[in-house]
């Protein structure tokens, strides 16, 4: 099979599927002389098979393939239907060539789960292409019919757009290392031309590629593929006719092309505009996200914070009451305190009115009774004021826990706990002292000392 001289639309596609076609087995849907099978094979693809509506023009490739890499068929009388997942790639270079819903069944079933399909349309509102489709015949699909068409069959898809880019390169020869190009489309209304054609890239799973290409074409091939014929006039003024017709096409395009410009302008705008305002929004939603987050986050410290607070407050109204019933007992101790003594008193004038050994003997019991007595008095005044003392350092420490930390109000609580301890040993120890000061002296229980003593 010989190469075609002239350039088609569909050489671009070679180009940017290389990564999928590389070492796969690719299907094309499309003319079996065009020249994108060739081009396929030369960006490495295992196998090309092309399948083409017309008859003809299979016969005549097949009379004129030399590569054991492609083969062709009708695709009318093909059993592509049955051989699932047989190719990895599906390449469709005009869809409108073809019925749309039948061949993308076709090409879905062909490539399976794990395949990808590319397909390709002409858009009819592209007045000048850049390179002419090899089918004018075929039906073109906008942009969102080529787009419904293909997500009817597949899960995943992305939209392209195949678009002229014509221009100069300007190289420095000795640039030291890989040269960083730079994109310079101030001279094209808008930053862009509008597409000669729009492509789907679909699969049943995410597929990457490139998001901006630029394929460069060969300068002599391609203004031989966009040149027009020569006229055929014989006399001059056929000639000169033909320069007027070719003059008002020119005239005609150029206008056309001044409407084409503003369209692309006012279309560049309104991306910018939908593009920027769809940054801003969602720059607005993750930062709404993070929001709730923080929200979130605050409202599980706030909810940590009020069960540890609740905590701290059971515990301190448990300290509260058990200094109130400490507080009742040494209310009570003194009560008892004061009822000893009026027995003494009592004691007293019974011993003042016995015997004079006895006096003496009740005097000296009676003098250190009175020192325990005073003793005792002095313990209580010194536990009641370090019960008030405590009382007074609760209330003040009940005021400043809300602003301890855990760990601090824990030791807090404990040094108190253990003053409550000691001031309840404290009083325990005085109530039993003034239990046995408060016995008569010459009670079996009083008299036992004094005999040891002797």
């Amino acid at each position: 099979m010989t190469e075609p001289s002239s350039l088609e639309p569909s050489i671009a596609l070679a180009a940017y599927a290389e990564p999928l076609a590389s070492n796969r087995r690719v299907l094309v849907f499309g003319n079996a002389l065009a020249l994108l099978p060739l081009q396929l094979l030369e960006r490495g693809a295992r196998s090309v098979h092309v399948s083409d509506p017309d008859a003809a023009r299979v016969s005549e490739a097949a009379a004129r393939n030399r590569s054991t890499q492609i083969t062709f068929s009708n695709l009318a009388d093909s059993d592509l239907a049955l051989q699932a997942g047989a190719f990895d790639l599906a390449l469709i270079d005009n869809l409108g060539a073809f019925n749309a819903l039948s061949v993308l069944r076709t090409a879905k079933r062909a490539v399976g789960s794990r395949g990808v399909a590319v397909v390709a349309c002409p858009n009819p509102e592209a007045a000048f292409p850049l390179l002419r489709t090899n089918n004018p015949s075929a039906t073109s699909l906008d942009y969102y019919a080529l787009y419904d068409a293909v997500a009817a069959e597949f899960e995943h898809v992305r939209m392209l757009g195949q678009t002229p880019f014509v221009g100069y390169a300007i190289a420095d020869f000795s640039a030291s290392g890989e040269p960083e190009p730079a994109l310079d489309t101030s001279f094209v209304p808008g930053g862009a031309e509008e597409p000669d054609s729009f492509i789907a890239l679909a699969s049943s799973h995410e597929v990457k590629l490139d998001e901006f290409a630029v394929i460069q074409l060969p300068t002599r091939r391609l203004l031989s593929s966009v040149a027009a014929p020569a006229p055929a006039a014989v006399v001059d003024g056929a000639q000169s006719k033909a320069r007027e017709a070719e003059l008002s096409r020119l005239n005609q395009w150029i206008k056309e092309l001044e409407s084409r410009a503003s369209t692309a302008a006012e279309r560049h705008t309104q991306a910018t505009l939908k593009t920027q305002h769809d940054k801003e929004l969602s720059a607005l939603r993750a930062e709404l996200s993070a929001l709730r987050t923080q929200s979130s986050n605050l409202r599980a410290e706030s909810s940590a914070l009020r069960a540890e607070s609740n905590t701290r407050q059971s515990e301190l109204s448990r300290v509260t009451s058990e200094l109130s019933q400490l507080t009742a007992q040494v209310a009570r101790l003194g009560s008892e305190l004061s009822e000893r003594e009026r027995q003494l008193v009592e004691q007293t004038e019974k011993v003042e009115q016995g015997s004079s050994a006895e006096l003496a003997e009740f005097e000296r019991q009676l003098v250190e009774r009175g020192g325990e007595i005073r003793k005792l008095e002095h313990d209580l005044r010194t536990a009641e004021r370090t019960g008030r003392e405590l009382v007074h350092e609760l209330e003040r420490r009940r005021a400043e826990a809300a602003s301890l930390a855990g760990a601090e109000l824990e030791r807090a609580l404990a040094e108190r706990e253990a003053d409550l301890q000691a001031a309840a040993w404290t009083i325990e120890s005085l109530s039993l002292r003034l239990e046995l000061a408060g016995k008569p002296p010459g009670s079996a229980e009083t008299a036992l000392p004094n005999e040891e003593a002797r």
